[in-house]
């Protein structure tokens, strides 16, 4: 293809020259006006395919060559870039509402302007063939202007349209009446999930068009502006502290299957239901986060929550054989040597661990008796001490010991390891609603 014509629009002349130099050795042919007219002249006289556009010249400044240019048929669809040394907000607003694609701030790194401009001749050629839509109010890109700043800006002036986004590929919009947000949409996340995923995003572009209407009632929005931005913030700052919890499984995210099951036996919240039903082994964690119509913190918070109550197939439970919970009831242990009670366990289908500083030492065997509420039959056993410590360890351990079951028989595991089963869902689903209330 021929080269790519830039105009370069700059009144000091060593700038210009030094800006020129590095458009030449990007094989692009640069003409330069040294004042707005000039601009306006060259640019309607050879129609380049992008203008850098100095904010401060004399005759025309910058926002006036700009508002010219777009109010002309033969220009108006020209992208334009802006340089400046005023790096106020007001500024970058005022050059992004006259259509700029982007806005440098004075001195500009060689390697930034390599890249800006390289982007932009990139957007240029893959939308060359379809002309910009004519409800577009404002455009530009999240890099320059991000979401938070763009809802104060639609709110203070009391804009009303759709903020459309796109990122990676994906595609998300924001309906504002009269600059209050009033419904959210991002791929099959809807409402104030929609908005939480979307203000994470730092890159992609976004583009304001003229439209009314209340969008689809499962994504409206009755949160005011600054509730959505400082709820929105907050999970942004628990994010790195959630995917920590979380941890960084190697393979597929997998919930045991009796928990899945149990879980999907239930009434869950629409939301709730599709994570539970995501975590069956077939995606990573990052798929997963992109498949679930939850926001990034809400489903890494229920995540972490599964993770420490040791129904993923990682993390805490990777070694386990079954399902453990913490149970505050009496149990009773005896050796041949004397009774002994304590009054809180770990209960599982294959042992206990009991929380006491009376121990036994390990290959000790003992007979154990103890009741689970709401389960009719008592439990009576022996079973042999695998681990014991009269007190906490400095790994974290508490003072006790893991006794291992030697005679309990299958009928009792099973009834054993339900309980455990059924105690750790209703703990989840409270839990949740807590959160929810």
């Amino acid at each position: 293809m021929t080269a790519w014509r830039v105009l370069l629009a700059e009144d000091e002349a060593l700038m210009a020259q030094m800006m020129a130099d590095m458009l030449t050795e990007m094989q692009i042919e640069v003409s330069v006006a040294h004042d707005g007219r000039e601009a306006l002249r060259l640019a309607g006289a050879s129609r380049p395919d992008l203008i850098l556009l100095d904010c401060m010249m004399p005759e025309l400044d910058g926002f006036e060559v700009a508002a010219a240019l777009k109010a002309s048929p033969e220009t108006q669809d020209i992208p334009v870039i802006f340089l400046t040394a005023r790096g106020r907000v007001e500024d970058k607003i005022r050059g992004l509402e006259l259509g700029a694609e982007d806005y440098l701030i004075k001195p500009v790194r060689r390697e930034e302007m390599v890249a800006r401009v390289r982007n932009v001749l990139r957007r240029i050629e893959s939308r060359r063939a379809t002309a910009p839509p004519e409800s577009s109010l404002m455009r530009g890109r999240l890099e320059v202007m991000g979401l938070p700043n763009l809802f104060q800006v639609l709110e203070a002036e009391r804009r009303t349209g759709t903020l459309r986004l796109t990122r990676d590929g994906r595609r998300g919009e924001i309906l504002f009446l009269e600059g209050r947000v009033a419904y959210a949409v991002e791929g099959e996340c809807q409402g104030e999930a929609a908005v939480y995923r979307m203000l994470a995003w730092d890159t992609g572009d976004f583009e304001l068009e003229q439209t009314s209407g209340s969008g689809p009632a499962s994504a409206q929005i009755a949160r005011s502006n600054q509730s959505l931005l400082v709820e929105g913030m907050r999970r942004l700052d628990e994010l790195p502290g959630l995917r920590r919890s979380v941890g960084a499984p190697e393979g597929p995210i997998r919930m045991f299957a009796v928990f899945r099951e149990g879980l999907l036996r239930r009434t869950l919240p629409s939301g709730f239901h599709q994570l539970v039903t995501l975590c069956d082994g077939t995606h990573a964690l990052p798929q997963l986060l992109d498949a679930s119509t939850l926001d990034e913190w809400t489903a890494l918070t229920h995540l972490a929550r599964f993770v420490k109550l040791g129904m993923l197939e990682h993390g805490v439970a990777a070694k386990r054989a079954s399902p453990r919970l913490g149970v505050q009831v009496p149990v009773e242990f005896v050796s041949l040597k004397e009774l002994r009670a304590a009054r809180s366990l770990d209960v599982s289908a294959r042992g206990i661990f009991l929380r006491t500083g009376q121990v036994y030492p390990v290959g000790e065997e003992v007979l154990l008796r103890f009741n689970l509420p709401g389960v009719a039959r008592p439990f009576k056993t022996v079973g042999r001490v695998t681990w014991s410590s009269p007190t906490d360890t400095p790994q974290g351990l508490p003072a006790g010991m893991g006794v291992q079951f030697l005679d309990l028989d299958g009928p009792a595991q099973a009834v054993i390891e339900q309980y455990v089963v059924e105690l750790l869902l209703d703990r989840v689903l409270k839990e949740h609603e807590e959160k929810d209330a």
